[in-house]
């Protein structure tokens, strides 16, 4: 594992302020955390950031005299992977640039070694061999940086297969829903004469497109059907709430003197690791600032109060485990004494707790002993479902449909919204809270909400920095802050295999106008 070392959030700090200064990226500090929210960080976080790459020092008898950096050329890495994002191996290929040219084969990760462009502003052609003989040229790089990555994905697959008998088996019968893209089903033509069919994701009915997020596929569509929210909706508000998990590359360490391979003292070459976002989402995403868990980061008091929603998912699961049940209780009545039918949750002793309100009556000591963490085993039970993609899934839909009934109720006219603007509002309901995004659709945040909410996302040095533009005005600071926030993270064709508009889907601020409710003449 990669050295990191311990930075302490001060305040006015922002997430990419801190991984500029570390020589990295917001997503991977982020990910290196498990941050649920990359927009949120607290004065005195203690936050893991990547040590400095290179050897190991060594010891000197005296202070060597500073030299000037070398200037290194630019550098471009470049992988090749298939249309299901494995690595394509054994490839030939040929980059031209400046009036060389460079032929390499592919490693086993899909790599060329690096390329040192003395003219940046040059394009690099890359080109590869074709299974006939020849070349194809299938991309161009131009204007890259000191280094540049550039991952090319061919809309083809990799596949090895082999010869074998023809025995005569009966053709199979071919699976009734998507199998996991891959997937190799071994059938035979008409004529009796073998074939390899291979599962991919797109097309497909629902016009689905997930990529590392296929599994997920039926719990996407079941949470669909159940709430009348278009999957590729769905998707996009799951992709926007959920941390990604990521994974590791090595990149050799090019010496800016020789431009070539930096030769570790063990005499092997050295590479440097490199953390890369999978973009599959986190079932197993922690908070380390509160109760938040899960792949759509419920605290603890909303997940119990989703369970104690009647007719949602969740509830659902803990009446089939008995947890929650209906039971009769004495109740004074004035001066009578009365039978009464009330919600209870059974613990594991077997003791019944029916304290009104419930799920505030769970969400509070003794039931709860710490984040995430109850002294009950049911209870406790219940918390981890969080973990669960499917209840995760379930549960947010549900929770972003409340939400929306509870805008219509209010006046606000979101039945006309087409799926991508009302997966837009569900995010400004679970980013803001029903309340405030009530204020927020109507323009009644006040100056000072407005800046409480803002330097509570980016800080105060950064919230101060961007109301510049908005004469130190909050209350346009933030919306303008939320709207890009959210243009970036809703993004509904992103999960369509053929992109079918449905209708245009307009910005958060255009919806939100369009449903405002209008008070006086």
């Amino acid at each position: 594992m990669s050295k990191t070392n311990s930075y302490t959030v001060q305040r006015g700090d922002t997430l990419s302020g801190i991984a500029r200064s570390h020589g990295s990226t917001v997503q991977e500090i982020g990910t290196l955390n498990r941050l649920a929210h990359y927009d949120r960080l607290a004065v005195g976080q203690k936050l893991h950031v990547p040590a400095p790459e290179g050897s190991t020092p060594s010891i000197q008898t005296k202070v060597a005299k500073p030299q000037p950096a070398a200037t290194q050329d630019p550098t471009l890495y470049m992988q090749f992977v298939d249309v299901l994002n494995a690595p394509i191996a054994g490839m030939k290929v040929m980059l031209e640039h400046a009036g060389d040219i460079f032929q390499h084969v592919t490693d086993s990760q899909g790599r060329t070694p690096p390329v040192s462009a003395s003219n940046p502003k040059a394009p690099v052609t890359v080109s590869v061999e074709k299974a006939a003989g020849g070349w194809k040229q299938i991309a161009q790089v131009v204007d890259f940086s000191e280094a540049t990555y550039v991952r090319l994905r061919s809309p083809k697959l990799q596949l090895t297969s082999s010869m074998r008998p023809h025995d005569g088996a009966p053709q199979p019968t071919l699976p009734a829903k998507p199998v996991a893209p891959g997937t190799v089903i071994e059938t035979r033509s008409p004529a009796g004469n073998p074939v390899q069919q291979v599962a991919l994701e797109c097309p497909n009915k629902d016009n689905l497109k997930l990529d590392p997020n296929f599994k997920y596929r039926d719990f996407i569509l079941a949470a669909s059907q159940r709430s009348g929210l278009a999957p590729q909706a769905i998707a996009a508000i799951m992709n926007a709430e959920a941390a990604k998990l990521f994974t590791f590359r090595e990149e050799p360490i090019i010496d800016k003197k020789t431009k070539k391979q930096a030769i570790g003292a063990d005499g092997t070459p050295r590479f440097r690791r490199i953390r890369e976002v999978s973009g599959e989402w986190d079932t197993r995403s922690a908070s380390p600032l509160s109760s938040a868990r899960g792949m759509t980061q419920f605290l603890d008091g909303s997940w119990i109060d989703q369970a104690m929603t009647e007719g949602s998912f969740l509830n659902a699961r803990v009446k089939k485990e008995g947890w929650l049940l209906t039971t009769s209780v004495q109740v004074k009545s004035g001066k009578k004494t009365v039978t009464k039918a009330v919600p209870a949750f059974r613990l594991a002793s077997g003791g019944l707790v029916t304290k009104a309100p419930l799920a505030r009556t769970l969400s509070s000591s003794p039931y709860l002993i710490g984040r995430a963490s109850a002294s009950d085993a049911n209870l406790q039970a219940l918390l981890d479902l969080r973990f669960e993609a499917e209840y995760a899934i379930h549960t947010a839909v549900d929770y972003g449909i409340q939400n929306l009934n509870a805008l219509s109720a209010a006046g606000h006219q979101v039945a006309g919204l087409n799926d991508g603007e009302k997966a837009k509002i569900v995010y400004l309901a679970h980013h803001l809270g029903l309340a405030d995004a009530k204020k927020f659709i109507n323009e009644e945040i006040s100056e000072s909400h407005a800046k409480y909410l803002l330097e509570n996302q980016v800080g105060v040095s950064a919230a101060a920095a961007k109301a510049v533009p908005f004469d130190d005005k909050y209350v346009p600071t933030h919306r303008d802050w939320l709207k890009v926030f959210i243009e970036e993270h809703i993004t509904f064709e992103k999960f369509m295999c053929q992109k079918i508009s449905s209708g245009p889907v307009r910005g958060v601020l255009e919806i939100t106008k369009a449903i405002r409710i209008y008070s006086g003449a």
